[in-house]
């Protein structure tokens, strides 16, 4: 099991560390693959704060917590991820399928903390033509999808990294790509991104005809762990928000139904 411990505005002890990854360590009985544990600590005034995403057996878990010490937001996290995983695994032991959009979202208390629900996208590549047909289907204002890859140099994982985002931006459509040398190169810059207007030529249900105009610069999208995301969606009270995953580095879209949050993001 790899442990993953980040501080941000903060030096974390030794001892710190340490009483981190004990308190983990609890959690890797629940999983027969317990890939890794993803732990980022930040001190914001007087709250200390803790988000932690678990990877394992194919599920993701994510949980924030805060306190006034960053040792109590350990056992408020720890103690939440571990409900969150034996209710999901309950549920699996009922031999029916649960979405993992369903996975153990509970109602915002801002100052208790937030639990939010990781929906993965199929990993199967779409056309721009098909993801708009899905997104008409499902009747959803946005998708991410996983577009095929074009020829690039050999060796290199393009392909499972090429995701686009569609959505509506008030009655506009619009789509938006990381640009492949960005990908390459790991230096990337939202403003330039591709961002496209995307244009309904012919409107259909099994053959529309689409254009996309490309914008010189992508000004809509903003870069957020997802606790900043989460953060600004509840401060502009808006349903959804695209946003670039500052540590993951995919297109990612937060989202709100009633008082629940989700995140929708690639299939690792």
């Amino acid at each position: 099991m790899k442990i993953i411990i980040t501080g941000r505005r903060m030096e974390i002890s030794p001892s710190l560390k340490d009483y981190v990854e004990k308190k983990l360590e609890k959690l890797e009985k629940y999983f027969n693959q317990l890939i890794d544990i993803h732990v980022v600590m930040n001190v914001e005034k007087l709250d200390h704060m803790v988000d932690v995403m678990v990877n394992g057996d194919g599920v993701q878990f994510y949980a924030l917590e805060k306190s006034g010490d960053m040792y109590s937001s350990i056992d408020l996290i720890v103690d939440k991820i571990e409900k969150q995983i034996v209710r999901f695994k309950e549920k699996q032991s009922g031999h029916k399928v649960v979405p993992l959009r369903m996975m153990d979202t509970v109602e915002i208390n801002e100052r208790e903390g937030v639990d939010v629900a990781l929906e993965q996208v199929s990993n199967k590549p779409k056309t721009e033509t098909e993801a708009y047909l899905e997104m008409k289907l499902l009747e959803a204002p946005y998708l991410l999808f996983k577009k095929g890859a074009p020829a690039v140099e050999e060796g290199y994982d393009y392909a499972n990294r090429n995701y686009a985002l569609l959505f509506r931006s008030g009655n506009a459509l619009k789509m938006i790509e990381v640009p492949l040398k960005m990908i390459e190169t790991g230096d990337y810059n939202t403003k330039g991104f591709i961002e496209s207007d995307v244009k309904i030529i012919k409107d259909s249900n099994t053959n529309p005809e689409l254009s996309f105009e490309k914008k010189g610069t992508c000004e809509d999208l903003e870069k957020y762990t997802i606790p900043e995301a989460l953060k600004a969606i509840m401060e502009k009270k808006k349903d959804y928000l695209p946003f670039f995953n500052a540590e993951t580095h995919y297109l990612s879209v937060v989202f709100r139904n009633g008082k629940q949050y989700g995140v929708m993001v690639p299939a690792f």
